[in-house]
């Protein structure tokens, strides 16, 4: 006869994410498995007011660069329309956040605070390198670097919650 522990047994990663109306697809080491229906949702926008924010400022870079051939108002109207979805996904970026459970917003914040730790270090130091002889990389370097960190770290973070990450 086995004894009884006090204690109910912890469920499986798998069947507290479903009972919590999280996702059970995702492997170990995915953040989709933090994430509830309203959460991806969430993201899903943000991710989407990003991308047509992108799409739309690539054709402002465009524009302007060829703004002798085009009508004088075309690169104005693509540079206020590259704001304005950018402050939408921005918008829709703390909706996510602030929807999201504790744990996957510590993970966000987390990667956000490297994303921005990243930039900063980045800005400062290589205009350095750049005047000891390193190569120009141009004004949209350090937007970059931040984001590739805020996508680091939020893998790093979704790996290091999930159990598969290094202690």
């Amino acid at each position: 006869m086995q004894p009884k522990s006090p204690r109910p047994s912890l469920p499986e990663p798998a069947e507290a994410a479903s009972e919590a109306g999280g996702s059970t697809s995702a492997g170990a080491g995915c953040a989709a498995g933090f994430y509830t229906a309203r959460d991806a949702r969430n993201q899903r926008r943000a991710n989407l007011w990003l991308f047509a924010a992108t799409l739309v400022y690539l054709g402002a870079a465009a524009a302007i660069h060829w703004r002798a051939s085009l009508p004088r108002a075309l690169p104005w109207l693509l540079a206020g329309l590259t704001a304005g979805l950018y402050i939408m996904a921005v918008r829709s970026l703390l909706v996510f956040l602030r929807g999201a459970d504790e744990l996957l917003r510590k993970i966000q914040i987390e990667a956000l605070a490297l994303g921005f730790g990243a930039g900063a270090v980045f800005s400062l130091l290589y205009p350095l390198f750049e005047k000891l002889g390193g190569p120009e990389v141009g004004e949209n370097a350090t937007p970059l670097v931040m984001m590739l960190a805020w996508g680091a770290g939020s893998w790093l973070g979704a790996r290091r919650y999930s159990g598969s990450g290094a202690p």
